[in-house]
């Protein structure tokens, strides 16, 4: 064998062209797959980075379809103090929603990523902090000392890993705050975020009301099971505990109608699983035309050497020797182009890291790793029977007398070889049209959601996000003055057109739904009411989006709190609710808890 490769080398070496050829042409489809594969790995079959991550699972309210449905709503904190207490299908359970801060750390300030916690999600995820220690239960309730955990990152982005920065205070949106923990390097919060810079009680961003509003939904809740529980046990039992509190809290509960549980895992890569295997696909149809260009290149290389074979075959080389002597040829060019795919892929995974879609999970941890290595040789190995084998025994199938005597260095091969390398061309092109049809399917998909009616001009739009912190503004009315003066300073700023405020920003999926009644509708029993989504909106927003009026008024600086109160509903909304009367003027009573 050793022979055979050294021979096979130098055979490659006198022919440096087609060696070339091969070598790239391989390495661009082979490198396809390893990038590709690399993003695979990490999002779908890397495990989190928790003791027994199969055990942690997301817990998602279920919603009757007249309160808009869906089986992956957020809840309240009491439904979630009531879910740890009752169930005994979880050893922990714990729940989240995302925040954010200003920090400022001597004369610099940076915006900052975090989540709000309680203290159960430590032992939830399983991760202990690098320094210090994490939150108690104490610190969930309202009046405690304000603290925070930082992640490694910010430590040492900020702080410079000063290993005394456990107990020393920091502000955070004009709040002091005690640092009483450090997150492990490399620890990443389970949301679909490439970026967390601290957690801290969930008290601190919600307030004690929301800690006791049971019709206010904004949390995600995180549980792990108990070894042994099946993941079916654990949601029929907390369907029972949400049967229980629906009867305990009509005005509230009626129409959470039941649990749905996921795997963490699962949860996180769902919505970006299908697109990841079609993409794979993919790159296995351009490594297929790849295998097919070389297997022509190979055909006619071997018609080339037609007669070099038939000397060696009437010297005794048998038909094995003859083809496993190709195959090592064909080898080495898989070799060479897995190596060269593998420095494609590195490059490509810093790319997708650099500028891949923010929906992607984990996108900052794609590397090119011994998984990918392997999974890179394994493909060359596969290329090699796919591209070399049929040359080698279509080769090796010749006539030693015809060979001979054809002689002639350009030849060009028998009807047989033509045939081959025309069935190769076809499946070529057949292939290269099924990827041209995917592509353009794409394409025109693409193009279809560019010019989506999203009901608003995005042309020439900038957004930026705004919290007032609540030390200096802890009144309703205060934050209103502040955002009014805001509002009018940069609507002040030259080349500004419009300019107007809303929360959540459109396309949002955290858009809050609410329950309603329409005044003079059939009424309905108690906690049955349907549901919408609502944005709230201040200022100009509406003529800042071009957003078109189809009748009645824009909601704008004449509606205040002391005004009588106004809402603006779409169509889709005015044709399933009053079908048959003008909206304008009539009453709807929105669930505003």
């Amino acid at each position: 064998m050793i022979t055979d490769l050294k021979y096979a080398l130098r055979m490659l070496l006198k022919a440096p062209a087609f060696t070339a050829i091969a070598v790239i042409t391989l390495a661009l489809g082979i490198g396809a797959n390893s990038a590709i594969f690399s993003v695979i790995e990490t999002v779908m079959l890397k495990p989190l980075p928790f003791p027994d991550p199969d055990r942690v699972v997301m817990v998602w309210g279920r919603y009757s379809p007249k309160s808009g449905g869906g089986d992956r709503n957020v809840h309240s904190f009491p439904d979630y103090v009531d879910f740890r207490d009752q169930s005994q299908s979880f050893s922990a359970m714990a729940s989240y929603t995302r925040a954010g801060a200003v920090l400022t750390h001597g004369d610099e300030s940076q915006e900052l990523e975090g989540v709000a916690i309680n203290a159960e999600i430590f032992e939830t995820l399983g991760v202990a902090p690098f320094l210090g220690r994490g939150f108690t239960r104490e610190e969930d309730k309202p009046g405690a000392a304000p603290v925070v955990v930082i992640t490694h990152s910010l430590w040492q982005r900020a702080f410079g890993g000063d290993p005394r920065i456990v107990g020393q205070q920091v502000t955070m949106t004009a709040r002091s705050y005690t640092v009483v923990g450090v997150l492990p390097a490399g620890w990443k919060f389970p949301v679909q975020s490439e970026r967390i810079d601290y957690v801290m009680p969930l008290q601190f961003v919600i307030g004690a009301k929301g800690l006791e509003n049971r019709g206010a939904h904004f949390l995600e809740v995180v549980g792990r099971l108990k070894p042994g529980v099946p993941l079916k046990q654990a949601e029929a039992e907390l369907d029972t505990i949400t049967t229980r509190l629906a009867q305990q809290y009509p005005d509230t509960n009626t129409n959470f109608t039941g649990i749905t549980i996921v795997p963490l895992h699962a949860s996180i890569t769902g919505d970006v699983r299908p697109a990841l295997l079609i993409l794979l696909g993919a790159v296995a149809l351009v490594l297929l035309i790849a295998c097919a260009n070389v297997a022509n290149l190979l055909l006619a290389r071997a018609a080339a050497r037609g007669r070099e074979i038939a000397i060696r075959t009437a010297l005794g080389a048998s038909r094995t020797r003859i083809i496993r002597q190709l195959l090592c040829e064909s080898f080495l060019l898989a070799l060479l182009g897995g190596l060269g795919g593998l420095v494609l892929a590195w490059w490509g995974t810093d790319i997708l890291s650099a500028v891949g879609p923010k929906g992607v999970p984990r996108l900052s941890e794609i590397s090119v790793n011994a998984t990918v290595c392997v999974f890179t040789f394994i493909i060359a190995i596969v290329s090699t029977v796919l591209f070399g084998l049929v040359p080698a025994l279509q080769v090796s199938r010749g006539s030693v007398n015809a060979s001979l005597q054809q002689g002639a260095k350009g030849s060009t091969g028998g009807l047989q070889t033509h045939r081959v390398r025309a069935a190769l061309v076809v499946s070529q092109v057949a292939v290269s049209l099924l990827l041209l049809a995917g592509a353009g399917l794409l394409m025109k998909s693409f193009f279809n959601l560019r010019g989506a009616n999203l009901g608003f001009n995005p042309e020439r739009v900038l957004t930026l996000s705004l919290s007032l912190p609540r030390v200096k503004y802890p009144e309703p009315d205060l934050q209103i003055r502040a955002f009014e003066r805001i509002l009018e300073k940069l609507s002040a700023l030259p080349g500004v057109e419009g300019m107007g405020a809303v929360n959540p920003l459109p396309l949002n999926q955290n858009i809050r739904n609410s329950s309603f009644m329409v005044s003079g509708a059939a009424p309905l029993p108690q906690g049955q009411h349907p549901g919408a989504g609502h944005l709230m909106v201040a200022s100009d927003y509406f003529q800042a989006m071009r957003i078109p009026l189809i009748a009645g008024r824009y909601i704008d600086r004449r509606d205040t709190k002391d005004s009588p109160l106004v809402v603006m509903i779409n169509q889709a909304f005015a044709k399933q609710h009053f079908p048959n009367v003008n909206p304008i003027g009539q009453r709807v009573m929105i669930d505003q808890d």
